[in-house]
């Protein structure tokens, strides 16, 4: 629904708010009634009219009902969205955790978790890497599980490919960093060349780059994502929460810290 529709419809909410508390009146006691002649079809629909205009001329004098009415209900769908999220995720945790064809970096034990679903031609990824390699550097007990998400067209899928090729070889780490890096270059010739500097069977990583069970991975990848809220890259949750895309290192520091002391870890 666009913007125009949305104020649209607040009028005629307030309307019939104020329809129904005006119009209401508690009940006669029996002693009290007095009876009257039911209002005829043309009264009432000159009545809802006179109503509807006073209504009107209020919201056209009044213009900031309608602004702050739109601003709360923007709000609760807001808080709404987020707490479906944060259930969804909490429902998947495990799948978003401990997932054993997900690579992980950091500590495969550390007693924090936190998930990234990232595409290797996503500029905001490349910036979000650096964080990573960070918050890896500064916190030993710290499991980070690397969701390939490639949702940016065929490179991002073979990049993705590869990476996960040099997972079997236990090289994900280095090809990983290496990429992001320098993702302005993910031809084939550039995944093959990087996969021999890191001395990778050549063979074996051709044809696990093609193997079923990567794009197996890939595909439960866009699922899981699709499940829990991931629209774009990067996505990131920690424990059970999910956090913005521009999450700064010190908020990062500060949330894994609070994480612990939370005792939800």
């Amino acid at each position: 629904m666009n913007h125009h529709a949305k104020l649209f419809k607040l009028p005629l909410l307030a309307s019939g708010l104020l329809l129904a508390t005006l119009s209401y009146s508690p009940p006669l006691q029996a002693e009290n009634v007095v009876p009257t002649a039911e209002p005829t079809t043309e009264q009432t629909e000159e009545q809802t009219r006179a109503f509807e205009e006073a209504v009107r001329k209020y919201l056209l004098e009044n213009p900031e009902v309608i602004i702050e009415s739109l601003t709360r209900y923007q709000q609760l769908q807001a808080q709404r969205e987020s707490e479906l999220k944060d259930q969804a995720i909490s429902k998947n945790a495990e799948q978003l955790h401990n997932d054993p064809a997900s690579p992980v970096l950091g500590n495969p034990d550390g007693d924090v978790v936190l998930v990234e679903f990232f595409d290797y031609r996503c500029p905001y990824c490349h910036k979000a890497s650096k964080i990573i390699q960070a918050l890896i550097e500064d916190d030993p007990n710290l499991k980070v599980v690397m969701k390939e998400f490639p949702i940016l067209g065929p490179e991002s899928v073979i990049a993705a490919r590869a990476a996960l090729a040099a997972q079997k070889q236990g090289k994900y780490a280095e090809y990983h960093f290496a990429l992001m890096e320098n993702a302005k270059d993910l031809s084939q010739n550039r995944l093959l060349d990087l996969a021999a500097d890191l001395g990778l069977d050549k063979q074996q990583f051709e044809a696990d780059m093609k193997s079923a069970e990567i794009g197996e991975t890939i595909l439960k990848n866009r699922s899981l994502a699709e499940k829990v809220g991931a629209e774009g890259t990067p996505a990131f949750i920690l424990g059970t929460r999910s956090l913005s895309p521009g999450t700064s290192f010190e908020t990062f520091q500060q949330m894994i810290s609070d994480l612990r002391s939370s005792g939800n870890s």
